[in-house]
């Protein structure tokens, strides 16, 4: 009996063991939540787990980087928006340089504040994301994208390169714009220029502006000396004497300032005005009555002009009988046509600023709309995962009562068992 008892006792051992290990796991589930601890406890199930979790970290990653994009794109979009703002304010200041009512103070405060808004260009297209890059300076993220050397000009230190980031599988968005285009490629009469240049060269028309008007009067006497290209330029003004007033047009050019004369003469009837060629190509005025000679409203055809001074402009210098001066020369342009080029690249300049919006725009749109399809992948994935992995927490009661009640009954059993003796089993 006493083999039979041994064997007995480690019968039981075994079988409480196996007990107390079955409801140790059941209870590890339910305060895990998880139905599957471990590959053996359902191997199939385990796998499927495996590749639905995979994929749910995957969607995971797609929504990180949909976030990035979004952001970035929606600040560049914001950076857009500003500088198309500084650009219509610099046009619309030029627009007001090209006033013939304003005089040379005026124009140079106004050139003073597109000087800093200039400054306000080149500080924005420099802008920086959230994590310290550049946002228009391609894959060269880490270095500013324009600088500014000692001369003023500005360069584009960047790449061509356009970031972009993997939204799907078989999907990306770009997350940047590719600054030597935005910035460095408008398209005008005289090529492509950059905006900054653009709007230096604004900046210096205003100020040349500045030094001429379109206005300038003399009594009785006046020289004129006239700065002209080689070409032909087609001259139009009004010119007032003490008779009255007549508009002239005329064909001017450094060698050719007779016809200026004849067509002056030819309104002396209307004007009291006449015109003198002198042997120096200077043109003297001369109003018979002794009135008040104006020549105004000038306005220059065909005229082209430098970025740092005007080529074509007239000198009107009022003299006394002898030709003596008594007053300084006043320089007459065409302050209007002056600007006519900056006014017409800042128009190409703000189509440009709104075909890169438009670029941002769509690829915000698709980032948008993937970040949808991901969300809605995303809770489908969820589901499964739950549906694989979360416990049947009244099964497991039921179960984990199962195993006690068993549990309690082997204990009674074995200590039943145990307090019997050889007489008890003869009986």
């Amino acid at each position: 009996m006493q083999i039979s008892n041994k064997l007995f006792n480690q019968q039981q051992l075994s079988h409480f063991g196996k007990l107390n290990k079955d409801i140790q796991h059941v209870q590890n589930k339910m305060a895990s939540g998880k139905d599957i601890l471990k590959a053996s406890d359902d191997p199939l199930g385990a796998i499927q787990l495996s590749a639905v979790q995979d994929q749910k970290e995957l969607l995971g990653k797609f929504t990180s980087n949909i976030a990035v994009a979004q952001s970035r794109l929606e600040q560049a979009n914001s950076v857009i928006e500003e500088i198309t703002n500084v650009v219509t304010r610099m046009s619309e200041l030029t627009t007001l340089a090209g006033n013939g009512a304003y005089d040379g103070y005026s124009r140079a405060a106004i050139a003073q504040e597109m000087e800093q808004l200039v400054d306000v260009l080149l500080s924005q297209a420099n802008t920086k994301d959230s994590r310290g890059q550049s946002l228009f300076s391609g894959f060269n993220a880490n270095v500013e994208a324009f600088s500014r050397d000692d001369n003023g000009n500005i360069s584009y230190n960047g790449d061509r390169g356009v970031q972009s980031v993997q939204i799907s599988e078989n999907m990306s968005v770009n997350t940047s714009i590719d600054g030597g285009s935005a910035f460095m490629k408008v398209e005008t009469a005289d090529g492509n220029r950059s905006l900054f240049d653009i709007a230096n060269s604004a900046v210096n028309a205003v100020r040349t502006g500045g030094t001429a008007t379109s206005f300038a009067t003399a009594q009785a006497n006046a020289v004129l000396n006239f700065t002209l290209p080689n070409q032909l330029q087609t001259w139009t003004f009004s010119l007032e004497g003490a008779n009255g007033r007549a508009d002239i047009t005329a064909s001017l050019s450094d060698q050719n300032l007779q016809g200026f004369v004849d067509q002056v003469n030819a309104q002396t009837s209307q004007t009291g005005v006449t015109a003198t060629l002198e042997a120096d190509g200077t043109v003297s005025l001369l109003d018979s009555s002794n009135g008040a000679i104006t020549l105004s409203e000038i306005e220059i055809d065909g005229y082209e002009f430098s970025k740092d001074d005007m080529t074509s402009y007239v000198e009107l210098t009022a003299v006394d009988g002898n030709g003596t001066p008594v007053l300084n020369a006043v320089r007459l342009t065409d302050t209007g046509q002056l600007l006519r080029e900056s006014m017409l690249n800042f128009d190409k300049a703000l189509s440009n600023l709104s075909l890169q919006k438009a670029y941002v725009g769509a690829h915000a749109t698709k980032a948008d709309l993937q970040m949808d399809v991901i969300r809605s992948r995303e809770l489908i994935v969820t589901a499964e995962v739950a549906k694989l992995e979360d416990v049947d927490l009244t099964a497991l009661v039921t179960e984990l009562q199962s195993l006690m009640v068993s549990r309690d009954a082997a204990h009674q059993a074995f200590a039943k068992v145990g307090q019997q003796s050889l007489f008890d089993f003869l009986r």
